[in-house]
């Protein structure tokens, strides 16, 4: 088997595991916030907002450096910071004594983990050009096989053992990922075959050079969008069914369903992008995504909700992943690690910013709303890869940097 195959295959499954480490906490952030005291409507609403915001700022700030270090260090290395420093994390997770904590321990995620991105780095930089969207594709539904894995049975063992214990088997599950990484992945080979790290130059020119430049408004919006509802499905459940019980066990069903929608969506639709124009196959997903989430605000019914809100999120379920692949094939190898650092650093601020306009919809509206400016946010998003078509970049060339 080729080496860029084992460490794709080996990569995915270490995903899983550190995905659905990380999705044992992720949906009940919320409901912990309550457990540890806070319960005042206005407040909740606002600690979520920025429990889930700033952490995203934070990984924004550290992205670029971890991909430089990545050019240049090894991407193996970045993997395996990742992971360690999501074990410790999560686990500490279980002795939250209050939100100030949580907040803590939550920015430091931001700052010190970023698995996703280490993957994708590593798998990028030993993939041919003309397997990247189908690679990149089945990377991408790790994540979200996980993020479905995680949930689920984090909402189980919430309900069963109370949310320290499901950050504690969180933070194993982890761990287990770290060693797998650790025995099995191997350093890709460089474009001149060697498996030594390059020390290169890069500019922070390559945010506002074309195509990059529209690319990354693309990566904003993108996570600007699929961020907005997350934070606040626990609330809008428990506000649906008009009582907290069984609100973990329904949104970590609701999630691993969200994450195996966008699974299926990386084995399926980015498949696509291997053989037909990236841009036009972005607009037609931005498009379908929006105009599956409109219903979701016309009837406060769970089962309405669920049905809109997972097709949708399996159409949007392919941008990431196709945006990542052009983003890679645009970019030299030995570079690619600085650009999938600034690709993350962008979508870090579409993180950052989302959960709270998130916030302000839901403090000065009604929760349902924050579902309604997720559809209007996708469709400002279609306009993007519109323009792009409309513009047609033909240089393919390598981007070098410096």
């Amino acid at each position: 088997m080729f080496q860029w195959k084992r460490n794709l295959y080996v990569s995915w499954l270490t995903q899983i595991l550190s995905m659905t480490g990380f999705g044992f906490m992720m949906p009940f952030i919320p409901l912990y916030i309550q457990q540890l005291g806070v319960t005042a409507e206005g407040d909740l609403r606002f600690w979520v907002g920025m429990i889930s915001a700033v952490p995203n700022l934070a990984m924004g700030i550290m992205a670029p450096l971890w991909g430089i270090l990545s050019d240049r260090l090894g991407r193996k290395l970045m993997i395996l910071r990742a992971m360690l420093f999501g074990t410790i994390i999560v686990g500490c997770m279980a002795l939250a004594r209050n939100v100030a904590t949580v907040f803590i321990l939550r920015i430091a995620q931001g700052l010190f983990t970023g698995t996703i991105t280490a993957a994708a780095t590593l798998v990028a930089a030993g993939t041919p050009r003309h397997k990247m969207s189908s690679a990149l594709g089945l990377l991408s539904s790790s994540t979200f096989i996980g993020f479905s894995l995680g949930p689920f049975v984090g909402g189980v063992a919430a309900e069963v053992f109370g949310f320290r214990v499901s950050f504690l088997i969180g933070g194993f599950v982890i761990l287990c990922g770290f060693f797998l990484a650790l025995i099995f992945i191997k350093e890709p080979k460089s474009s001149e075959g060697s498996s030594r790290p390059h020390k290169v130059k890069t500019s922070l020119r390559l945010l506002f050079s074309a195509p990059f430049g529209i690319l990354f408004v693309i990566i904003f919006m993108e996570r600007f969008s699929r961020m907005l509802p997350q934070p606040f499905m626990a609330l809008y459940v428990q506000q649906l069914l008009a009582t907290p019980r069984g609100v973990s066990a329904i949104t970590g069903t609701i999630s691993a369903a969200a994450g195996l929608a966008t699974a299926i969506a990386g084995l399926t639709l980015t498949r696509l992008g291997d053989k037909y124009d990236k841009g036009l196959l972005l607009a037609i997903f931005f498009a379908a995504a929006a105009v599956t989430a409109l219903p979701i605000v016309l009837k406060e019914n769970l089962i309405w909700f669920t049905g809109f809100y997972l097709v949708s999120i399996y159409f949007i379920g392919a941008v990431n992943p196709l945006l990542q692949s052009q983003l890679s094939t645009l970019t030299h190898p030995n570079n690619r690690g600085a650009v999938l650092g600034l690709q993350t650093s962008v979508g870090g601020v579409g993180w950052f910013f989302s959960p709270l306009a998130g916030s302000a919809v839901a403090i000065y509206l009604d929760l349902k709303y924050v579902f309604l400016f997720y559809a209007l946010s996708l469709l400002l998003s279609l306009l993007i890869p519109l323009y792009l078509q409309s513009k047609k970049t033909k240089n393919t060339n390598y981007v070098e940097g410096g």
